[in-house]
């Protein structure tokens, strides 16, 4: 009985703990994808982990795209002004999607990958909860595709990721 009463007050002190790390949740818009993300901090809010869901830039051609990626930022500069909170963060993460991809097969350059991708960017959060963010994220990884001559699984380095992510990605955010 001591050790299930133990449990569930671990289990309760975790829960608050992980309620109370301030959140946030948005969208975002840039050259590489377009989407929603969700923010989470930790360590009082030197690191957070950001989580993301959207389209690739393939979806502009009208052809079915999509990206998940997740990165962990240090915080590494916070200004607190009378207005707000400015934060200046970078930290790595990682890229899974179906979209255009270097590997040219038929009429079709759509394939799926997977990339590292390094982020560093700036977030302003205001005293009524608004988060105005701006980020640069270059991503390299690999793509599969079918080979054109017989079919079989072909695998190549993807790039162009780096040079889009170099622009930056622009978003909105409530902070919770």
């Amino acid at each position: 009985m001591k050790k299930l009463i133990s449990i569930i007050a671990c289990a309760v002190i975790a829960t608050a703990a992980a309620v109370a790390q301030p959140r946030a949740i948005g969208g975002y818009a840039g050259m590489m994808s377009q989407g929603v993300e969700y923010q989470h901090s930790f360590s009082g809010g030197s690191q957070f982990l950001e989580v993301f869901a959207g389209t690739d830039f393939a979806i502009f051609n009208g052809q079915l795209s999509g990206l998940a990626g997740a990165s962990y930022n240090f915080v590494f500069a916070n200004f607190p002004k009378s207005a707000g909170q400015f934060n200046l963060w970078a930290g790595p993460g990682a890229i899974v999607g179906y979209g255009v991809t270097p590997l040219r097969h038929g009429k079709r350059d759509y394939n799926p990958y997977v990339d590292l991708m390094g982020t560093f960017g700036f977030d302003f959060t205001f005293n009524c909860h608004v988060m105005l963010f701006a980020k640069i994220s270059p991503a390299v990884g690999i793509c599969f595709g079918p080979n054109d001559d017989d079919g079989r699984m072909t695998v190549g380095v993807e790039f162009a990721r780096a040079l889009y992510g170099a622009i930056p990605t622009i978003g909105v955010a409530y902070a919770f």
